[in-house]
């Protein structure tokens, strides 16, 4: 195995040289976009095959299940698909190729880690004679699309088991829902655990929870016009690490849907001031430990402070957490920290203080 691997990555180099030199060529605007799309395929392809070489996955060790196994195998094939369409110049079959492939590693990945099995979409519609869906890939944990029909993938995460950050954007005209669903079988409802909508030219960074924090895991998203008018343009979706949240240390002035995070282990007030003439929201998830009595309202993300319009507001929170602003892409907001201010002693602590008690 490999060896088969070490020859499949040594054919994937080969293949980017000889493209590379290829491309130095100036052609037609059609050919040339074409180049660029099997440039792109070329990097996504050596991507995988470094991955499938570096995988911790023994298909021969006791106890492996058998459905394990077979995506391994599909993931393998489908690898060879890829690099065989690519050499034939055909962007189409090693698009579906990689899709078939990274679809395999996500049901793998799942079932190593024991979260919930996503379906396999695309086998599950040709199973029943219809067209299966083929999402654009556009790098590991990145999808994109038109806006004239709608997609369903599963989910690739970046950290199996926590929470992390969807990044949407949205070029054109008309309004586009982006949907997280749980679909693990085929009798299995696509009822969404998240959603939102995106219109026109915009953008969005939101919190996507871990299993202990919801109780069910999102296994595929669902994206398509959100309206009859599903306008002209594209889509692009990305899933990164909870790691690239902007880290919030006094102050952090920003635009839109954000999510940052706060380090600081005591209490402390955290306050927004925000310019925009629509509903915004910002929640709060703590990451505090605490003692074993003590009660927190904050385990999950809940929200915190809201508004329809330009306000100034603060909230006290635990300390450390993820803090997630949710609003228009043209609202400016500044968030601030400062440490929260002791509670004033009571009356009857006074007195037992003074008495020596």
């Amino acid at each position: 195995m490999a060896f088969v691997i070490a020859y499949l990555l040594g054919a994937a180099s080969a293949l980017l040289a000889a493209r590379a030199v290829r491309r130095r060529r100036p052609g037609p605007p059609a050919l040339a976009g074409r180049d660029q799309r099997l440039a792109e395929l070329d990097g996504f392809t050596t991507e995988l095959g470094e991955e499938l070489a570096a995988l911790a996955f023994d298909p021969s060790a006791p106890g492996v299940p058998a459905e394990s196994v077979a995506d391994y195998r599909r993931a393998l094939d489908a690898y060879g698909e890829a690099t065989e369409a690519l050499t034939a110049g055909d962007t189409e079959r090693a698009n579906l190729a990689l899709a078939t492939a990274r679809n395999a590693l996500t049901r793998l990945d799942a079932r190593t880690n024991g979260l919930p099995v996503p379906i396999d979409v695309s086998r599950a519609a040709r199973s029943r004679g219809e067209p299966a869906p083929d999402p654009r890939l556009d790098g590991r944990f990145s999808y994109s699309g038109a806006l004239t029909r709608s997609y369903l993938f599963p989910i690739d995460w970046p950290r199996p088991g926590g929470p992390a950050i969807l990044e949407a954007t949205r070029n054109g005209t008309g309004s586009t829902e982006f949907k997280a669903v749980s679909i693990t079988s085929t009798e299995t409802p696509d009822d969404p655990l998240y959603s939102f909508v995106l219109y026109d030219i915009s953008r969005k960074r939101s919190y996507l929870p871990a299993p202990s924090e919801t109780g069910r895991r999102p296994t595929h998203f669902k994206v398509g016009p959100w309206s009859l008018q599903s306008g002209k343009g594209s889509w692009s979706l990305r899933i990164r690490p909870i790691d690239d949240a902007i880290e919030l240390f006094r102050e952090y002035p920003g635009t839109g849907s954000e999510v940052l995070v706060h380090h600081a282990d005591s209490p402390a007030t955290l306050g927004i001031h925000i310019d925009t003439e629509r509903t915004w929201a910002v929640h709060y998830r703590c990451l505090k430990r605490h003692r074993c009595r003590d009660y927190c309202p904050y385990k999950t993300m809940s929200q915190i402070m809201w508004g329809t319009s330009d306000a100034l507001k603060s909230a006290p929170i635990c300390g450390p957490g993820y803090i997630m602003v949710d609003a228009h892409g043209h609202a400016k907001w500044s968030l601030s920290v400062s440490p929260a201010k002791p509670a004033p002693p009571s009356p009857l602590a006074g007195l037992l203080k003074r008495l020596g008690l």
